[in-house]
């Protein structure tokens, strides 16, 4: 399960066959007993929050309070922020390649 800010990264990461969800607002995050739920039912649960400083600052927070969830985050060499603007500047394919060289890190 990917656990992300936006629906519209939510619906791209659909797209390749990913699980994930947002919650409702950036501003919050999942309860603990939600957190659980999730657990019970996803091997790997991971944090995906935009590559910005907004975005890596609630990925800490997040991370002191659920420190087992693992980080993705878009290496910036990319120059995107977030899925969405990954896949819209490199395109369905290029995209597929990129995250195949990921898994194998």
């Amino acid at each position: 399960l990917i656990i992300t800010k936006s629906l519209k990264d939510v619906i791209c990461l659909h797209e390749f066959g990913f699980s994930a969800i947002a919650p409702c607002s950036e501003n919050s995050f999942l309860t603990q007993a939600q957190y659980l739920k999730l657990k019970n039912k996803f091997e790997n649960i991971y944090l995906f929050y935009d590559n910005d400083l907004p975005g890596i600052r609630a990925t800490q927070k997040i991370r002191k309070e659920f420190p087992d969830l693992k980080i993705i985050l878009i290496p910036r060499k990319y120059e995107c922020k977030d899925f969405s603007d990954l896949v819209k500047k490199y395109k369905k394919e290029s995209v597929l390649k990129m995250i195949d060289e990921w898994k194998n890190k």
